[in-house]
C-alpha cells in the first residue's frame, strides 16, 4: 500500500537534498584543495569507498537510464567525486540502448522521487559521509600544515577581545593594580 506524498514530505526531502548536495560541494572543494597542495588524506580511501557506495546506490535508484561510473575506487580512484557531481548536478550520462533514454532527471524532481523511493534515509547518510570525509580532509591539511586552524585563531581573537573589555571597559585592570599596590 503506498502512501500519499504530502507538501511536507517533499519539502523535507527537498531540505534533506539541498544539505546533502552543500556537504558534498564542500567536500570536494576541500578535497580538490588538498590534491593540490599534495596532501596525503589517511584513511582517504575507505572514506571515499564508503561515500561512493552510498552515491551510487541512491543514484542508481533516482536515475535507473543513467550509465554510472564504477563505484569501486580500486578501479576508479575518482568514483566518489564523479558520483557526488551526478548528485549535485542530477545530470549522468544515460544508457544510449535505453528506450527511455531521453536525459537525466532533472533536479527539480528528485525530492518526489526520494520520497517516493523512501530514500530520505539514504540522503541523510550521504550528508554524513561527506561530512566526514570532509573533516579528515580538513584535518590532513593541517596537520601537513597546509592550512590554518581558523577555528582556533577565531577563539584566541574571540577570548582575547573579551579579556580586553573587561580590562579596559569592566574596571578589572584598575582592580588588578588596586590589589597588587595593596600587597606591596
Amino acid at each position: 500500500m503506498t502512501q500519499a506524498m504530502t507538501k511536507a514530505d517533499m519539502t523535507r526531502a527537498s531540505t534533506e537534498l539541498a544539505a546533502m548536495r552543500g556537504s558534498l560541494v564542500r567536500w570536494a572543494k576541500r578535497r580538490a584543495l588538498n590534491d593540490q597542495r599534495g596532501v596525503v588524506v589517511p584513511g582517504r580511501a575507505a572514506i571515499e569507498q564508503d561515500l561512493a557506495a552510498k552515491l551510487h546506490a541512491l543514484i542508481a535508484e533516482v536515475m535507473p537510464d543513467a550509465h554510472l561510473p564504477n563505484a569501486d575506487l580500486r578501479s576508479n580512484p575518482s568514483a566518489a567525486l564523479e558520483l557526488a557531481q551526478i548528485a549535485v548536478t542530477g545530470k549522468a550520462p544515460v544508457m544510449q540502448s535505453s528506450p527511455s533514454a531521453m536525459g537525466a532527471v532533472p533536479p527539480w524532481l528528485w525530492p518526489a522521487l526520494i520520497v517516493g523511493g523512501v530514500l530520505l534515509t539514504i540522503t541523510t547518510a550521504i550528508k554524513t559521509a561527506a561530512d566526514v570525509a570532509k573533516d579528515a580532509e580538513e584535518k590532513a591539511c593541517i596537520r601537513a600544515g597546509a592550512c590554518t586552524d581558523y577555528g582556533f585563531w577565531l577563539k584566541a581573537g574571540g577570548v582575547t577581545a573579551i579579556v580586553w573589555f573587561a580590562w579596559k571597559e569592566l574596571g578589572l585592570g584598575e582592580t588588578v593594580r588596586g590589589l597588587v599596590k595593596g600587597r606591596k
